[in-house]
């Protein structure tokens, strides 16, 4: 039998053995709730955040050589988020370090072989990188073989110039 929305609101409400109206519906909610969350939460816990070393070549007009640290967090199988920030080395005509001396990149990139399954992959992305402003980058990163727990990486690019590096990421099994 088919009823209207009108007939179904006008329906007597169902009460629990207490007289409470179908609580056990939300109750049952709640649970499926709390259950797809923990399990949501084993997934980003198995995702740890893979940390990097890294050191990059910028230019031209602020030509520099900027060692940095930097973090990696999977956002699914294909795309990582990279967080990184770099200390300008340049040494302007033996005056020393001057200048704008810090850098920072917000960069994503999809990975094409995310599981290693080849000794080498290639991925693409961009991103934002601040230093005295902020540019667009685009990043080309070639990742090799795991060497003692360390993958290493080629990355070339562009962000108000022409950037590339090379960069020592932690291993983590089964994944880039």
């Amino acid at each position: 039998m088919n009823r209207t929305p009108r007939e179904l609101s006008e329906a007597p409400v169902q009460r629990g053995p207490r007289g409470h109206k179908a609580r056990t519906l939300r109750r049952s909610g709640l649970y499926w709730c709390a259950a797809a969350l923990i399990g949501a939460w084993s997934t980003v816990g198995a995702q740890k955040p893979q940390p990097e070393i890294r050191l990059d070549a910028l230019g031209p007009k602020t030509a520099s050589i900027e060692p940095g640290l930097g973090l990696n967090f999977p956002l699914g199988y294909y795309v990582r988020l990279g967080l990184d920030a770099g200390f300008n080395l340049r040494s302007d005509q033996g005056e020393g370090v001057r200048g704008n001396a810090w850098r920072g990149d917000i960069l994503t990139r999809f990975t094409f072989d995310p599981f290693r399954q080849q000794r080498w992959a290639l991925s693409v992305g961009g991103g934002l990188s601040f230093r005295r402003q902020t540019y667009l980058a685009a990043i080309v990163d070639l990742e090799g073989p795991e060497v003692r727990g360390v993958l290493p990486a080629l990355q070339a690019g562009v962000s108000g110039g022409p950037r590339a590096a090379l960069i020592l990421r932690r291993a983590v099994k089964g994944r880039r």
